[in-house]
């Protein structure tokens, strides 16, 4: 193609593949019709939280075994929950002895003292601790745990809310904020009460990603719930109405239940035409300290099969900001040890190496950077290949002429053989709908770093857009290689850095 050569195009929509090899392109029809690619009888689980919460979770658990009719059977982008076990072909069992209690009143009473700090980390104390307490303790780990939390943990456990005055708890800390436990290592021996309030300051002030962070070592599998989520009509405002909109009850069936079993080790689904020997690479950085000025983040990446078998490397810490362009950018040697990881985990687990690396980011990689990529890869026989990838807002709208129906999820305008536009939202023929609001826009895609054609880089990322086990979504409007990249860089930043092997990508959703 040549430069000023610009074709539109149409690609497929991807299949993806269910139990008995049977093929769909919608993972809520291959779930009901086949069942899952890899499922389990019986599927044990854990449940952490105060008393009224574990058991609206234990109502909800009942209410899922059974049918649960769509909130519109017009609209077909809307489905009906037939009933887990009857998608699923498996049970839940609670393990004896997992049914953990916090009060109520000692969640609160933590969650809002008046140090924004030691609030989120004594509240996830609460539960991680008794946690790693029962896996210490007793001989049946279960599956998955249920993490079942008050509004007021998700309201006042991120960092943008404060608790109102009049409701904070005093909590006689004797540092402030800007304290770090390093700035007393003198008084380490003298004062290790106040050593140990100082090290409050180093994590993160989100309870989600700060509970995920600390228990990233112990290798516990969480599902976290608010209560507001399965239960919405138990809280309600002055005008009797819910405190907060909600999907409907078999929107949230569908997606809490399918990721409940991948986080379980189950697999719902994988990508039925993937090509055999190819690994995808999410490039991730995250800024350890918005107020810092010299740059410092941490690097980590995450790797995907064609199975949805993810797992999340913690790379290096540095000053990786290049001033110039604004961009993080790994030094050479850094970038050549995280390939190298990567390089052998794959091979550790499937037996060789790959013959296609695919580096997903959303920056141009800088020649030092690619440079130790290419290095690690000499003597695998590994290609590897780099690939831009980012929401265009502005840059490009298509819209079709009969006016009445968006563009067509699916639909490509090729620019060069280097680059693309895919749109990855729009009008959804299994649906007869676009179920959005806005002009859909497309992802711009661009090779910008070794050989691959066009076509095949396209027709990947699209792929990729379907293996969200987070959701029983028809499919997202970025790769699963981005879609959680900021995500997982919270939670890689949320606690003082330490060294953790690569890790499932479960227990970062």
């Amino acid at each position: 193609m040549k430069n000023n050569s610009y074709i539109l195009d149409f690609f497929s929509e991807p299949l993806l593949e269910f139990a008995h090899s049977q093929k769909s392109d919608y993972c809520k029809d291959g779930l009901f019709l086949y069942g899952p690619l890899q499922s389990k009888p019986d599927v044990s689980y854990g449940i952490i939280g105060h008393e009224d919460g574990i058991k609206r979770f234990e109502k909800w658990l009942n209410s899922i075994s059974t049918y649960i009719q769509s909130a519109d059977i017009q609209k077909l982008h809307f489905s009906s929950f037939p009933g887990f076990q009857t998608i699923f072909n498996s049970k839940f069992r609670l393990v004896e002895k997992a049914k953990l209690f916090i009060a109520k009143e000692i969640i609160l009473n933590t969650i809002k003292l008046d140090n924004k700090n030691k609030a989120i980390y004594d509240t996830v104390n609460l539960y991680k601790d008794k946690l790693i307490d029962y896996g210490n303790n007793e001989e049946e780990i279960p599956d998955v745990w249920f993490v079942i939390i008050p509004e007021e943990v998700y309201t006042f456990g991120r960092p943008q809310r404060s608790v109102p005055k009049d409701e904070r708890i005093k909590s006689n800390l004797m540092y402030n904020k800007h304290m770090k436990a390093k700035d007393v290592p003198g008084q380490t021996k003298l004062f290790p009460e106040m050593t140990e309030q100082a090290k409050i300051f180093d994590y993160g002030t989100d309870f989600r990603r700060q509970l995920k962070a600390r228990l990233l070592k112990e290798k516990i599998s969480i599902q976290i719930i608010r209560e507001t989520s399965i239960a919405p009509n138990d809280f309600l405002n002055s005008k009797n109405e819910p405190i907060r909109d909600v999907q409907d009850p078999a929107t949230i069936a569908w997606n809490l239940t399918t990721t409940a079993m991948f986080k379980a080790g189950c697999k719902p689904w994988k990508l039925a035409d993937i090509r055999k020997g190819v690994c995808y690479i999410g490039l991730v950085f995250k800024k350890l300290d918005k107020i810092c000025s010299r740059g410092n983040a941490c690097c980590g990446a995450q790797m995907f099969l064609d199975t949805g078998d993810g797992l999340v490397f913690k790379g290096a810490i540095g000053n990786w900001l290049d001033r110039e362009s604004g961009e993080f950018h790994l030094s050479k040697d850094k970038a050549k040890e995280l390939m190298r990881k990567i390089l052998e985990e794959y091979n550790r687990g499937q037996g060789y190496y790959p013959k296609e690396l695919f580096i997903h980011g959303r920056t141009y990689f800088n020649d030092n950077e690619w440079q130790g990529f290419t290095e690690a890869v000499q003597d695998t026989g590994t290609k590897i290949i780099g690939i831009r990838i980012t929401r265009s807002t502005n840059e490009l709208k298509l819209y079709r002429l009969d006016g009445k129906r968006p563009i067509i999820r699916g639909t490509a305008f090729k620019i060069s053989d280097k680059k693309a536009y895919l749109w990855t939202s729009g009008y959804i023929e299994r649906f007869n709908t676009y179920p959005g609001f806005n002009v859909p826009n497309p992802i711009a895609i661009e090779i910008c770093q070794g050989d691959a054609d066009l076509d095949t880089v396209i027709k990947d990322i699209f792929s990729l857009t379907k293996i969200n086990f987070n959701s029983c979504a028809y499919g997202d409007s970025v790769p699963v290689t981005l879609k959680f990249a900021d995500a997982v860089g919270d939670i890689l930043t949320a606690a003082p850095y330490e060294e953790v092997p690569p890790l499932p990508f479960i227990y970062y959703i």
